[in-house]
């Protein structure tokens, strides 16, 4: 991997096995529960009301008019958790964390408000820039305690280093030194560098390269 290339510190092991990652990772799968939980109940009115009051009936088609869109909206975000989960436990078992040195600053990104140019509109965003060894920028992403909701470390914590578990031509998983908080993270435009030793088959498996890459 390009870390180890550059002569930066990869840890031993997997991301999944840092102390405290586990546990946020299972915090985070049970809120599946009540998304399923929330499905159910609302099927289950739509069927009751059914039933009770005739398909072809005004109120019946009332509530169908009404629930419907409301299911759906579970059922997307239900799905959309459950993806977000299953990616984040994927990355984090398949590779282990890399130390990169990184600096914060504020970058042009993609918004959707700004100023429009070229079609697009543009404003800036905090992020944190993994650094080359000659200190030119490698890619960035967005910081890592940015929406954080979970435990954190305590004590002080190196303002110049990140860990980094993933692709960095694809994405991956940002945290600062410690492993919390973190962070899944993807690149808008993949990396164009040419993959070292086994970088693709791990992509692959981790799920963080593109299908039109996967040939």
């Amino acid at each position: 991997m390009i870390a180890a290339e550059y002569g930066y510190e990869v840890l031993p092991g997997v991301a999944v096995d840092t102390p405290g990652v586990e546990d946020v990772l299972r915090q985070r799968e049970r809120g599946l529960r009540w998304g399923i939980l929330a499905l159910a109940t609302e099927v289950l009115l739509l069927v009751t009301v059914l039933f009770l009051t005739g398909p072809g009936s005004a109120p019946g088609l009332v509530t169908a008019v009404c629930l419907a869109p409301v299911i759906a909206a579970t059922a997307g975000l239900t799905l959309l958790w459950r993806r977000a989960r299953r990616r984040e436990r994927l990355v984090m078992s398949t590779y282990g964390w890399q130390v990169w040195p990184v600096r914060t600053q504020n970058v042009r990104v993609v918004t959707a408000e700004g100023e429009r140019v070229q079609g697009r509109r543009w404003g800036t965003d905090g992020r944190v820039v993994l650094l080359q060894p000659d200190g030119q920028a490698h890619c960035s992403f967005p910081v890592p305690a940015d929406g954080w909701d979970g435990p954190r470390l305590r004590g002080p914590h190196t303002a110049d280093r990140v860990w980094f578990a993933g692709d960095t031509r694809f994405g991956g998983m940002v945290a600062e030194p410690g492993g919390l908080p973190f962070r899944y993270v993807v690149r808008s435009t993949p990396g164009k560098r040419r993959a070292i030793g086994s970088e693709d088959e791990l992509a692959r498996r981790a799920g963080l390269m593109p299908r039109n890459r996967r040939r």
